[in-house]
């Protein structure tokens, strides 16, 4: 059978021989699909049926189940090992999330230079949040799940940006890292020490007016959203920096 591909980043995308599989009689078959390829264990059918139609009585939820995997072994059969207690995704299909993580944590293992090259690799895969956009009604357990995940998996694309950032700064190359800096912001706006790096860059490269534009950018955001001022050491350099302007 050809390769099966997982896409989460940024979107649900299913693919084999890359043409896509869209041919699912609704969401939670998908949803099923993701939840095994990403736990990557055994999970019992009570389980499973309770996580994506937990709003139903047992037996409509084992046969909602039933056909779901009736339609995901259409696509998926060689990827999955069915017993009549557990379902696993056992193939060895692509997975973009797991390859994402399995890559930045290659990098925290290695020295700055050679990190840098696999999160800059890494964060090419990180499209967007997991599943974005993708939605599955009446199903809260899978939700709480999902949210968790993309949660985890996102705060891990933010530190690899904030380290790549701090890579280039300490080594003069201001203009990546004003790039990874401002796409940090584009995933989480709310960062301070992502603000603070993007100030300090703008201020080392002359950019005097777009760093304290920055400054009430930052300050803005975080009155409207959180109803907070900047913290003191984010004034600081502020100040520090309309000092050094004058």
């Amino acid at each position: 059978m050809s390769h099966l591909q997982i896409h989460l980043l940024g979107g649900l995308q299913i693919t084999r021989a890359d043409a896509p599989i869209t041919d699912f009689i609704s969401n939670k078959v998908p949803a099923l699909l993701v939840y095994l390829a990403v736990t990557r264990r055994a999970h019992s059918r009570d389980k499973l049926a309770s996580l994506l139609w937990g709003e139903m009585s047992d037996a409509d939820a084992k046969n909602n189940l039933r056909q779901a995997l009736t339609n995901l072994r259409r696509v998926a059969d060689d990827h999955l090992t069915i017993t009549r207690d557990s379902i696993e995704f056992s193939g060895d299909g692509f997975l973009d999330s797991s390859q994402f993580e399995s890559d930045i944590k290659t990098a925290s293992s290695l020295d700055p230079e050679p990190a840098s090259v696999i999160l800059t690799d890494s964060l090419r895969l990180y499209r967007g949040d997991l599943l974005e956009g993708f939605f599955v009604r009446d199903a809260p357990d899978f939700e709480d799940w999902m949210l968790a995940e993309r949660a985890r998996l996102r705060e891990l694309a933010l530190q690899s940006l904030y380290t790549l950032t701090q890579f280039h700064t300490s080594r003069g190359n201001f203009t990546e890292a004003m790039t990874t800096a401002s796409r940090l912001l584009t995933f989480d706006p709310w960062r301070e020490e992502a603000h603070r790096q993007l100030m300090l860059l703008q201020a080392r490269t002359g950019q005097w007016t777009a760093a304290l534009a920055q400054y009430e950018t930052c300050r803005k955001i975080l009155e409207k959203e959180l109803g907070v001022q900047p913290s003191l050491e984010t004034t600081a350099l502020y100040e520090k920096i309309r000092a050094a302007r004058q």
